[in-house]
Protein backbone atom coordinates (compact mmCIF):
# COMPACT_ATOMS: atom_id res chain seq x y z
CA UNK A 1 0.00 0.00 0.00
CA UNK A 2 1.73 3.43 -0.82
CA UNK A 3 2.18 5.51 1.89
CA UNK A 4 0.17 8.69 2.51
CA UNK A 5 1.31 12.24 1.75
CA UNK A 6 1.15 14.70 4.31
CA UNK A 7 2.59 18.47 4.47
CA UNK A 8 3.64 19.93 7.11
CA UNK A 9 3.82 23.73 6.75
CA UNK A 10 5.53 25.86 9.32
CA UNK A 11 7.91 28.88 9.65
CA UNK A 12 10.27 27.28 12.57
CA UNK A 13 12.45 24.39 10.81
CA UNK A 14 12.82 22.91 14.03
CA UNK A 15 9.11 22.02 14.25
CA UNK A 16 8.83 20.91 10.94
CA UNK A 17 11.44 18.68 11.67
CA UNK A 18 10.19 17.55 14.99
CA UNK A 19 7.16 16.55 13.23
CA UNK A 20 8.52 15.44 9.93
CA UNK A 21 10.43 12.76 11.64
CA UNK A 22 7.78 11.56 14.22
CA UNK A 23 5.13 11.12 10.71
CA UNK A 24 7.81 9.36 8.59
CA UNK A 25 8.61 6.89 11.71
CA UNK A 26 4.92 6.50 11.56
CA UNK A 27 4.74 5.30 7.58
CA UNK A 28 3.93 8.48 6.19
CA UNK A 29 5.50 10.74 3.50
CA UNK A 30 6.16 13.98 4.52
CA UNK A 31 6.77 17.14 1.95
CA UNK A 32 7.72 20.59 4.30
CA UNK A 33 7.30 24.44 3.38
CA UNK A 34 8.30 26.84 5.48
CA UNK A 35 5.35 29.48 4.61
CA UNK A 36 1.90 30.01 3.11
CA UNK A 37 3.25 30.98 -0.27
CA UNK A 38 5.86 28.12 -0.55
CA UNK A 39 2.94 25.73 0.77
CA UNK A 40 0.74 26.72 -1.85
CA UNK A 41 3.17 26.41 -5.03
CA UNK A 42 3.95 22.61 -3.52
CA UNK A 43 -0.48 22.21 -3.41
CA UNK A 44 -0.36 22.72 -6.47
CA UNK A 45 2.54 20.30 -7.36
CA UNK A 46 1.27 17.65 -5.61
CA UNK A 47 -2.43 17.13 -5.64
CA UNK A 48 -2.44 13.86 -3.79
CA UNK A 49 -1.71 15.24 -0.38
CA UNK A 50 -3.65 13.57 2.03
CA UNK A 51 -3.83 15.85 5.06
CA UNK A 52 -2.51 19.48 6.39
CA UNK A 53 -0.75 20.27 9.24
CA UNK A 54 -0.65 24.17 9.59
CA UNK A 55 0.50 26.48 11.77
CA UNK A 56 -0.92 29.65 11.63
CA UNK A 57 1.70 32.81 11.88
CA UNK A 58 3.33 32.91 9.21
CA UNK A 59 5.17 35.50 7.22
CA UNK A 60 4.54 35.97 3.71
CA UNK A 61 0.92 33.82 3.78
CA UNK A 62 -0.28 33.00 7.29
CA UNK A 63 -2.35 29.38 7.73
CA UNK A 64 -5.68 31.47 8.09
CA UNK A 65 -5.01 33.12 4.15
CA UNK A 66 -3.78 29.41 3.24
CA UNK A 67 -6.91 27.70 4.57
CA UNK A 68 -8.79 29.79 2.76
CA UNK A 69 -7.33 29.76 -0.48
CA UNK A 70 -6.98 26.02 -0.60
CA UNK A 71 -10.78 25.42 0.64
CA UNK A 72 -11.82 27.04 -2.55
CA UNK A 73 -10.26 24.00 -4.95
CA UNK A 74 -9.92 21.06 -1.84
CA UNK A 75 -11.07 19.22 1.07
CA UNK A 76 -8.41 17.19 2.48
CA UNK A 77 -8.25 17.43 6.24
CA UNK A 78 -6.34 20.69 7.68
CA UNK A 79 -4.99 20.39 11.05
CA UNK A 80 -3.65 23.80 12.39
CA UNK A 81 -0.93 23.89 15.06
CA UNK A 82 -0.06 26.61 16.79
CA UNK A 83 0.49 28.89 19.64
CA UNK A 84 -2.34 31.00 19.40
CA UNK A 85 -4.79 28.87 22.26
CA UNK A 86 -7.33 31.26 22.82
CA UNK A 87 -10.81 30.22 22.20
CA UNK A 88 -11.32 32.75 19.72
CA UNK A 89 -8.20 31.77 17.68
CA UNK A 90 -9.38 28.13 17.65
CA UNK A 91 -12.98 28.95 16.65
CA UNK A 92 -11.53 30.95 14.44
CA UNK A 93 -9.36 28.64 12.37
CA UNK A 94 -12.17 26.06 12.60
CA UNK A 95 -14.93 28.29 11.19
CA UNK A 96 -12.57 29.35 8.23
CA UNK A 97 -12.06 25.38 7.54
CA UNK A 98 -9.50 23.84 9.51
CA UNK A 99 -10.95 20.58 10.32
CA UNK A 100 -9.07 20.45 14.06
CA UNK A 101 -7.13 23.02 15.70
CA UNK A 102 -3.73 22.00 17.87
CA UNK A 103 -2.18 24.35 20.41
CA UNK A 104 1.50 24.30 21.01
CA UNK A 105 3.41 22.69 22.80
CA UNK A 106 1.99 19.88 21.76
CA UNK A 107 2.07 15.88 22.57
CA UNK A 108 3.49 13.94 19.44
CA UNK A 109 1.10 11.12 19.87
CA UNK A 110 -2.19 12.82 20.50
CA UNK A 111 -0.88 14.55 16.63
CA UNK A 112 -0.36 11.52 15.12
CA UNK A 113 -4.05 10.50 16.92
CA UNK A 114 -5.66 13.61 15.26
CA UNK A 115 -3.55 12.65 12.13
CA UNK A 116 -5.03 9.68 11.88
CA UNK A 117 -8.52 10.20 12.79
CA UNK A 118 -8.84 12.63 10.47
CA UNK A 119 -7.65 10.84 7.75
CA UNK A 120 -9.55 7.37 8.84
CA UNK A 121 -13.26 9.85 8.83
CA UNK A 122 -12.14 11.00 5.18
CA UNK A 123 -11.48 7.33 3.91
CA UNK A 124 -15.01 6.43 5.48
CA UNK A 125 -16.70 8.90 3.28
Amino acid sequence: MEKLKIMVVDDEARMRKLVKDFLVKSNFNVLEAGDGEEAVDKFYENKDIALILLDVMMPKMDGITFTMKVRLEHDFPIIMLSAKSEEIDKITGLNIGADDYVSKPFKPLELLARVNSQLRRRSEE
